[in-house]
């Protein structure tokens, strides 16, 4: 009988990006057994990355409803799986340990505040990595934890089995391809309003990118007053109506409210991508292109270490309120 697998990852879009490589380990040491991967409905959009004909892809919200967790309790009774990884540490999932044979392998927290789990509950853990976040000196980004714990062998072992070709939209397939070594930014209003900046400060800036490249904007999905501005001042593509008005003649375009496949394929077609910190940073540099990551100013300094992805390509800022100085130095990253 197949070997069947639990990978428990329903969490953030960036935080899935963070996993893929431990996950490619799991699924390339595992070819012949049934696997299937629990994403949220968030990333949900996502599942094209695991194509895998022993591959099965099942959805939880982020925030487990006792009902959700109940479901998932009945799944770990009757399903007998012989391997679960707890790639996202909600504390419910560590109790899964009381209640199945099944080996589990976990990323737990160290946090002075607050560790996860309970000690009696890591001790019936079959392997676990800590993400200490007490401890400055430790180097290792969530990733390489991640991978640390699917894996004993290095990433150049293994092939890589996520699919990397979304399927794309007409509008998006017909257009984005026709263009070349273009940068591609995003502008997230809450980080730059927070911190002085006004859309002419934006525009100014992906106006004052060097004109050796053109400059494709996106920025966050929904129905926000800003975007009337992007539209009205740029070259566009609106993919909520399927209204094309892109005017190739021009430097900066704005694609508005493209869907998540269109916007995985825009990442990986870009030369560089520059965005406050999230899911396009993280994407960015999974596919390895050169990142300007932009964090606030109230970052917690630990992040830089435990969001630090794998890509030698990757470069951060903290955002600036003295808009020149900022100018300055994202330039000088170019």
């Amino acid at each position: 009988m197949s070997k069947k697998i639990l990978i428990l990852k329903n969490d953030r879009v960036g935080d899935l990006f963070h996993s893929l490589d431990g996950i490619n380990a799991i699924l390339n040491d595992n070819k012949d057994a049934n696997i299937e991967i629990i994403l949220s409905n968030v990333s949900k959009d996502l599942s094209f990355l695991f194509q895998g004909a022993n591959i099965k892809i099942s959805y939880l919200p982020y925030s487990l409803t006792i009902l959700n967790k109940f479901k998932l309790f009945l799944k770990m009774i009757f399903n007998s799986f012989d391997q679960v990884y707890i790639l996202c540490p909600k504390n419910f999932y560590y109790y899964l340990v009381l209640f199945s044979n099944s080996k589990f392998f976990a990323i737990t927290i160290k946090n002075s505040n607050k560790s996860r789990p309970f000690n009696f509950l890591k001790k019936k853990l079959f392997k676990y990595i800590v993400n200490d976040r007490d401890n400055k000196r430790i180097n290792h980004s969530i990733n390489s934890l991640i991978f640390k714990l699917c894996s004993d062998k290095s990433r150049l072992d293994y092939s890589s089995l996520i699919n990397k070709t979304p399927e794309t939209s007409d509008l998006f397939k017909n257009n984005i391809p026709l263009f070349s070594n273009f940068i591609h930014v995003h502008y997230k209003d809450t980080i730059f309003r927070n911190n002085g900046w006004t859309l002419k400060n934006f525009f100014d800036l992906v106006g004052s990118l060097p004109n050796t490249n053109k400059i494709i904007i996106t920025s966050d999905y929904g129905d926000f007053d800003y975007h009337k501005d992007f539209l009205s001042n740029f070259s566009n593509l609106n993919f909520d109506n399927l209204t094309n008005k892109i005017d190739f003649k021009k430097k900066i375009h704005y694609l508005h409210n493209l869907g998540t496949e269109d916007l995985f394929e825009l990442i990986k077609l870009s030369s560089t991508v520059i965005s406050p910190h999230g899911a396009m940073t993280v994407m960015a540099s999974y596919l390895n292109k050169k990142v300007i990551d932009i964090f606030d100013t109230n970052i917690n300094l630990n992040a830089f270490r435990e969001y630090k992805p794998n890509n030698d390509n990757y470069n951060f800022l903290i955002i600036n309120k003295n808009f020149i100085k900022f100018l300055f130095k994202i330039k000088n990253f170019l």
